[in-house]
């Protein structure tokens, strides 16, 4: 499915992650017609776990089953998240294979400072059942494409290199 203009968080799509995939953090502003989308597909994953007897009604239910849509609000509480999750819902999105990455124009983007954690994207994600032995039991959110459609405030307090040097004098012959 594709959802249109997210902020997203947490960016690893030009290299692998901390669990070894590529991946983001998608926030959505609650109530948005993006999480309905959101919620809708989750629903259908998990009709589509129970009929395919991945697990139960039941199951989805209990406090074990994973949840991939979480409240940026509850985790703000426990200090899970920063404040800029605040009124919206979060999920994560992942890939053992690098998604395509594109611009507006639908050409490869290829510049890393261009895309960085708090721009607005369109992403392609799908949404799926999973009951791994060892990793329970719920919903987990694919990452198959991104297209960067405007820059954000950034989420990781960085500076560009031309923000941090503005206004410096240089010395000597590299001018």
């Amino acid at each position: 499915m594709i959802i249109k203009t997210v902020r997203l968080d947490w960016l690893f799509i030009f290299e692998v992650g901390a669990q070894g995939k590529y991946g983001c953090c998608v926030i959505l502003p609650k109530g948005s017609e993006q999480e309905k989308q959101v919620s809708a597909a989750i629903y259908k994953a998990k009709a589509t776990g129970i009929a395919a007897g991945k697990f139960t009604e039941a199951n989805t239910k209990s406090v074990s089953f994973k949840q991939c849509l979480r409240d940026g609000d509850l985790e703000i509480e426990t200090e899970e998240r920063p404040k800029h999750y605040a009124k919206s819902m979060f999920f994560n999105a992942s890939n053992k294979n690098q998604p395509g990455i594109v611009g507006a124009d639908l050409n490869p983007l290829m510049d890393k400072e261009k895309a960085f954690s708090g721009c607005y994207f369109n992403i392609d994600v799908n949404f799926y059942a999973y009951n791994h032995p060892k990793g329970g039991k719920g919903i987990g959110a694919g990452l198959n494409h991104v297209m960067l459609v405007k820059e954000g405030e950034r989420l990781d307090g960085r500076k560009s290199a031309e923000e941090a040097f503005k206004g410096l004098e240089v010395e000597g012959d590299l001018q």
